[in-house]
């Protein structure tokens, strides 16, 4: 993507006619579009539009719409203000729509969307999240010739709203998993199957039939779908792309997987963790760093341990690179460096990737949610798991299970990087990799192994966030402001004093609907 867009300034002396829009605009929607709504996610990873009419798209591109600075930091339990000076309801930032990230809706023609560039004196916001993702894709760029390719795993719950009062209420085939308020108050899941169960399939084909479709529409790549673990649950698998697009991408196939499961009088829930006792739902980010053409991650399989449960070796901590072989055969140094710095400030950047109280309810072990702070080739339960297809050396990646739907995409990418070429910069090895459950270890095996288990709520992540004092310098730096990450960090401490109280119960039903 180019850098980020500056408001369509008309020549000098030229009129603005309402009711005819720029010839690239009219490239992107369809004519049947006669409302346009500007999309943007906030810290608190909630998406919220302001929609404008068609023919006022020309005035909003040459001045933006209006919206209070404050807008970007309200916190998920409730629109109020934050304790931080950013939180004040003073002076406003201009949403300027981007051409190059607009769509028409297919599930409502008569609708477009597009997302925002947050702009200032008809430059980008410091801390609009688009124009931060930009800058530090730049950065790599130009300290390191790295490019990234990012993709997500989008998991969600089907739920049935509650009938009404009346006994009226829609619905969709499948078997039912009950009516009423059995799950705590929430809407019950569309069946009561379990992974990859082919009548959960066969039962939700229509709506994720048409999910695809529309995805399709909006230039969304689908890879696989199945479904999940949970009752009612399911993935899609998101292709590669650039950062940017990515996230992008991402934001898109949120509001549609949503609104075409409104369409078939169903509510769809990316929330986390919902029920007790039944799988979470996280959007597993799947990445891989690129140099002059070549994956950086690409690396050779490793043979299967002597005896099954082997310990891990002793750790070598984070050591500088050159110290020794690579962690995993024919990985570069660079690579590895990059995986090293977003493992060691994994505690940190969990602020950013699994950012709200909820997050922490599926960071448990044996959830296949990566509790610990290691990683390992193919295994479920590391933090991050190194993903390779055999006899396709550059299709390797690695997955980080610490990323779900309550983070803003584009800042959750950016930490992510941060954290990847701080490592670049020190020049960090990988400690050993680990090939077994580190759950199925005692504390004094963790130990000895250098397993720690990663922050277990968000006060813990705080935490580790406050402490890691280089990660906070790598981020001002990167995005060229401190108000941003402090701001940010600020509704996180809202959001854990307002939410630290609640029952899972309680939690869900406040917040399933608002992702």
């Amino acid at each position: 993507m180019s850098s980020p867009a500056r408001f369509h300034t008309l020549p000098a002396g030229q009129e603005v006619q309402q009711s005819i829009m720029a010839p690239e605009w009219n490239t992107v929607f369809a004519p049947s579009v006669q409302f346009v709504r500007l999309l943007w996610c906030d810290a608190a990873g909630i998406r919220r539009c302001r929609v404008v009419p068609r023919r006022k798209l020309e005035l909003a591109c040459k001045h933006g719409i209006g919206m209070a600075y404050a807008c970007m930091w309200l916190p998920a339990w409730g629109d109020r203000c934050i304790e931080d000076p950013a939180g004040v309801p003073v002076g406003e930032m201009r949403l300027a729509p981007d051409v190059t990230a607009a769509r028409t809706l297919p599930w409502m023609p008569s609708h477009g969307m597009a997302l925002v560039t947050m702009c200032e004196q008809h430059e980008p916001w410091d801390c609009c999240p688009r124009t931060a993702l930009q800058r530090v894709v730049d950065k790599a760029q130009k300290d390191f010739s790295l490019t990234f390719q990012l993709g997500f795993e989008l998991e969600f719950y089907l739920l049935r709203p509650h009938k009404q009062a009346d006994g009226s209420g829609s619905g969709s085939g499948g078997n039912s998993g009950g009516s009423g308020s059995s799950r705590g108050g929430l809407p019950p899941p569309i069946d009561t199957s379990n992974y990859c169960h082919s009548g959960a399939l066969d039962a939700a084909a229509a709506v994720l039939g048409e999910m695809c479709a529309t995805l399709s529409a909006l230039g969304v790549v689908v890879e696989q779908l199945h479904p999940e673990s949970g009752p009612g649950q399911f993935e899609i698998a998101m292709g590669p792309a650039a950062p940017q697009q990515a996230a992008d991408s991402l934001l898109f196939a949120m509001e549609a997987v949503a609104a075409v499961a409104r369409k078939h009088g169903l509510l769809a829930s990316f929330l986390p963790k919902l029920f007790k006792g039944a799988a979470a739902s996280g959007q597993h980010c799947h990445f891989s760093v690129w140099q002059a053409g070549t994956n950086l991650l690409q690396h050779e399989p490793r043979p299967a341990p002597a005896a099954a449960g082997m310990l891990p070796t002793p750790p070598r901590i984070f050591k500088l690179a050159g110290s020794s072989d690579p962690a995993l055969p024919g990985l570069d140094p660079t690579g590895e460096a990059f995986l090293a710095g977003v493992l060691r400030h994994l505690p940190a950047l969990m602020t950013f990737t699994s950012p709200s109280p909820n997050s922490f309810r599926r960071q448990a072990p044996h959830c296949w949610a990566g509790a610990y702070q290691c990683y390992g080739p193919h295994n479920r339960e590391a933090a991050l798991r190194l993903c390779s297809n055999p006899g396709d050396l550059a299709a390797a990646n690695a997955e980080l299970k610490a990323f779900d739907a309550t983070c803003n995409p584009h800042l959750a990418a950016a930490a992510m990087i941060v954290a990847g070429l701080q490592g670049v910069r020190e020049g960090l090895n990988l400690p050993p990799p680990v090939e077994l459950d580190p759950g199925s270890l005692t504390d004094t095996q963790r130990r000895a192994a250098g397993i720690r288990q990663l922050p277990a709520t968000l006060e813990e992540a705080i935490e580790a966030y406050d402490s890691d004092k280089g990660f906070q310098a790598a981020l001002v730096d990167a995005f060229g402001t401190p108000t941003l990450p402090r701001a940010f960090m600020a509704v996180r401490r809202s959001e854990w004093q307002h939410l630290k109280g609640m029952t899972l119960e309680e939690e869900a039903e406040l917040l399933c609907a608002r992702y």
